[in-house]
């Protein structure tokens, strides 16, 4: 009996330290990034997993995962969650994850257009050149009106945005608002004369405007505005383009060493023809896409609060289970090694 508390003590220290072991972090540590790819799973992988492997070949101490989400509901819940290091997603969605996660902006994406660089985007709102009784937005009272898909930053999103502008709240300005799906379905809907007013990105508008789907005399924007700083016709004003955003929890070097590299991504590299960008810049500022914050945005907040005891267990699991195991080591050693067993009667 004398001997068999040393060989007991021997076998439970290997097991706790065998335990402390599996739960250290593997020598690659995995970063997860968040995308919205409306356009579905399949799709943001192949658009967006070069340029992980680009940082990956940059930082090799690191595996980037992309986790691409076609739900934007989903995407800012597990934000909210702390389930990424980084977050991909439109500025819309960028600015509830800022109240909501304290999402903080790394970068701004930039896009080429023909030989022109800009980090802007707009869209073009429209009608028929025959429908005179609409000439600009606040000419709508309350008719039927079409657009891509209420998650479209480029379409619907920017729509409500300058509405918000010239004071007109966006969910009474029509009569009703069908998605359409597409750009195409768009077009075709307003041109048939099924809505007198339609929306979508810029660029999609001069494609059809370049490749001879829609004459100019055909269509008229509303609000029409254009710039040296942009290189199509767009209605209203700029807005700025995708920011990828890093969660308040991600170390400040790791951010540091993907902002550098991105920023330094060569021109012309495969991961840019993936991705259909140009490259990325200093964050842009976002203030002129607050307005767009849903009036639930209190609610979501007040969700926060309630469960971030619950997130906060989430998000350090390992470390409390690290620190359970070392408590249990140390009551352990001085439960077999302390004074009250150097006390305890031998047989």
């Amino acid at each position: 009996m004398q001997s068999s508390l040393p060989r007991f003590a021997r076998t439970a220290a290997l097991l706790l330290v065998a335990m402390l072991l599996c739960l250290q972090p593997a020598q690659a540590a995995l970063v997860k990034i968040g995308v919205f790819s409306p356009e579905g799973f399949a799709a943001g992988m192949q658009r967006w997993q070069p340029s992980a492997d680009y940082l990956a070949q940059q930082l090799p101490a690191h595996r980037f995962q992309v986790l691409p989400y076609q739900d934007l509901g989903e995407l800012e819940q597990d934000a909210r969650r702390g389930k990424f290091d980084f977050v991909l997603t439109h500025p819309a969605s960028f600015v509830q994850l800022e109240q909501q996660a304290g999402l903080l902006r790394l970068l701004t994406r930039r896009h080429r257009d023909g030989a022109q660089q800009h980090a802007h985007a707009a869209v073009v709102i429209f009608t028929r050149a025959d429908n005179r009784r609409i000439q600009g937005l606040a000419d709508f009272a309350r008719t039927p009106f079409v657009a891509t898909r209420g998650q479209d930053y480029s379409s619907w999103q920017l729509v409500r945005l300058e509405l918000q502008r010239l004071g007109q709240d966006p969910d009474h300005a029509f009569s009703g608002v069908t998605f359409a799906g597409h750009s195409e379905a768009v077009l075709d809907a307003v041109m048939r004369g099924d809505y007198p007013a339609g929306a979508m990105a810029a660029r999609d508008f001069d494609r059809f405007l370049r490749q001879g789907r829609i004459s100019p005399q055909a269509v008229r924007i509303l609000e029409a505005s254009e710039t040296a700083d942009f290189p199509f016709r767009f209605s209203g004003r700029l807005y700025p383009q995708w920011p990828l955003g890093v969660l308040p929890d991600t170390p400040a070097e790791l951010r540091q060493a993907v902002q550098q590299s991105l920023l330094a991504l060569p021109e012309g590299h495969a991961a840019l023809q993936a991705g259909d960008y140009a490259g990325w810049q200093p964050a842009d500022n976002y203030q002129a896409v607050r307005p767009i914050l849903s009036k639930s945005l209190s609610r979501h907040v007040v969700e926060r609060q309630l469960s971030v005891a619950n997130l906060w267990l989430e998000q350090h699991r390992q470390t409390l289970l690290i620190t359970l195991a070392f408590t249990l080591l140390a009551w352990l050693l001085v439960r077999l090694f302390g004074p009250a067993a150097q006390t305890r009667p031998r047989l």
